[in-house]
């Protein structure tokens, strides 16, 4: 391969990882629409969700940020987390993204053969302990990108409640998705304790008990 093309894959790469919006709005775009004098949005609109490029941005911080604190810390490796963290959703560059409490076990599947088309031979067996989850580091990376698209959400409980009603699901969804993923750790365990206790609360149409830092009028 000359290097020009690999220059052509890398920014190919780059602009799929940008044309691929998620489910969650992020507080920046909300400002952004806030501030132009909207007081309804509509959580279906591409133009307000996250981008799968900021999903994996925000995964390094998070991990970086979370690693000393967790219970395992000794025995997690920060560095082949964070290979896992950036190539997890390759496949979601051809295939889009699917809302994790729709996604069916053929939709994984799919998800998988692109993944082997895409990556690099050595990076492969990441990818693999990663969906696993078997070992300590894949264990901590898929934490942590469950915990992502909640902090999004607990910043803004009254576009989560609009969100929960549009998706038709809540608390106890995410309980029933989400816990198995926190278990391995007794730090992430209160940590996913505590945020369920506040989408148990954002349920019940009261504050989250975070600050929030934007959120639609109520």
């Amino acid at each position: 391969m000359s290097t020009h093309e690999l220059i052509q894959q890398l920014l190919d790469l780059q602009n799929a990882y940008a044309r691929v919006p998620r489910a969650i709005v992020t507080g920046e775009r909300l400002r952004y629409e806030l501030a132009k004098g909207a007081v309804d949005i509509d959580v279906m609109r591409e133009d307000l969700r996250e981008q799968l490029l900021e999903h994996v941005g925000h995964l390094p911080m998070l991990a970086s940020f979370l690693h000393s604190h967790i219970e395992h810390k000794n025995e997690v490796n920060l560095g082949r987390v964070l290979i896992m963290l950036s190539i997890h959703d390759i496949g979601e560059t051809v295939l889009g993204d699917i809302l994790t409490y729709d996604k069916k076990s053929e939709d994984t599947e799919k998800e998988n053969e692109v993944v082997k088309k895409l990556l690099p031979a050595e990076l492969v067996p990441y990818f693999d302990e990663f969906e696993a989850r078997e070992t300590l580091d894949a264990k901590y990376a898929k934490s942590i990108d469950a915990i992502a698209p909640f902090l999004h959400e607990l910043d803004m409980p009254n576009l989560t409640r609009k969100r929960f009603a549009v998706y038709k699901f809540g608390s106890k969804n995410i309980e029933a998705k989400k816990k198995i993923y926190f278990e391995w750790d007794s730090v992430l365990k209160d940590i996913f304790a505590v945020i369920l206790d506040s989408y148990h609360k954002i349920d019940s149409g009261e504050p989250s008990g975070f600050k929030v830092i934007t959120d639609l009028p109520k």
